[in-house]
């Protein structure tokens, strides 16, 4: 795996040509996306803060992780006469402690918009975005994102990109960002995972394959299956939006598109399980050193 701290160990990417990245998936059988209009959010935008620049977070995983994570945590909101004894010792562990008050569970919905907030939310630091460049520097597998709109798809495969050691990009337009309600759905995994943010995804992804990165597109109708790929290189995962697929600009930046097998009448997984296969995928090669072994057909001739 690569390291969270330093520059990895990478072979290097093969020299020869790219294969070719394929027509345009169809928008209506996504291995990248839930169908049209995805999980529908029963969230409400909470009310404005009275503190500014602060983000809102909501529910007992996010704020621990908060508390042990790398933005500082200001002021903790509770529905409760007391924090529980895992909350009051990561309390205890900031070197700034934050304050603590006191609301009823009816104003802490209001607050936050949702009556899913288990008592608990947080005023914490705007979210700490890592700089790209950062990201093909210090990770060797990557997760790419084309305009996820649903923050519970964002949240769940932020929280398997993290426990995979995987790295996220975003596009900064027509998508998702970070937010409580993303926070809520990774249960906290935001504060530790590596989450960039970038102007155009088409020109990022040129840039990762300048730096060594071969780039994979998930969709349902791709000729490869995605356990005939080598991962064992630097390696990048694009997933679509849900009901529209990969971005036409998106998929012909890609090295090959790659499909998970559907045996049922369903026409696509949701985008996190899409994300999650892929991710592990690429874990299970890397640990095992099974991509050879287990006769995988990289995308391109070894050696030339």
């Amino acid at each position: 795996m690569a390291s969270r701290s330093s520059q990895p160990d990478r072979p290097a990417r093969p020299a020869g040509r790219r294969p070719a990245a394929g027509k345009r998936p169809g928008a209506d059988s996504r291995a990248g996306g839930a169908p049209q209009g995805g999980r529908p959010s029963t969230h409400r935008p909470p009310q404005p803060e009275e503190t500014t620049g602060l983000d809102l977070i909501y529910g007992r995983n996010p704020v621990l992780e908060a508390l042990r994570g790398r933005r500082r945590v200001h002021t903790i909101l509770l529905a409760a006469p007391a924090p529980d004894a895992a909350l009051e010792a990561a309390i205890r562990g900031t070197a700034a402690k934050p304050a603590v008050k006191h609301l009823t569970a009816n104003e802490l919905a209001a607050r936050t918009g949702t009556s899913d907030h288990q008592d608990v939310a947080a005023l914490v630091e705007p979210y700490p975005y890592v700089e790209p460049e950062r990201l093909l520097a210090t990770r060797t597998l990557l997760v790419a994102l084309d305009e996820i709109q649903d923050p519970h798809n964002l949240g769940a495969i932020i929280r398997t990109a993290e426990a995979a050691g995987a790295g996220i990009v975003i596009p900064r337009h027509r998508a998702a960002q970070v937010t409580g309600a993303v926070v809520k759905a990774s249960a906290g995994a935001t504060e530790h995972a590596s989450v960039a943010m970038v102007r155009n995804l088409a020109d990022f992804l040129q840039g990762a394959k300048e730096k060594g990165f071969w780039v994979y597109g998930a969709a349902a109708e791709a000729k490869a299956p995605y356990t005939t790929q080598d991962y064992a290189y630097p390696t990048c995962f694009v997933i679509g939006s849900e009901g529209e697929g990969i971005g036409r600009r998106v998929a012909s930046v890609c090295d090959a598109m790659v499909s998970l097998p559907l045996a049922g009448k369903v026409s696509s997984l949701n985008a996190s399980v899409s994300a999650a296969i892929l991710l592990y995928e690429a874990v299970r090669q890397r640990a095992t050193g099974a991509g050879e072994k287990e006769g995988t057909s990289p995308p391109f001739a070894k050696g030339s």
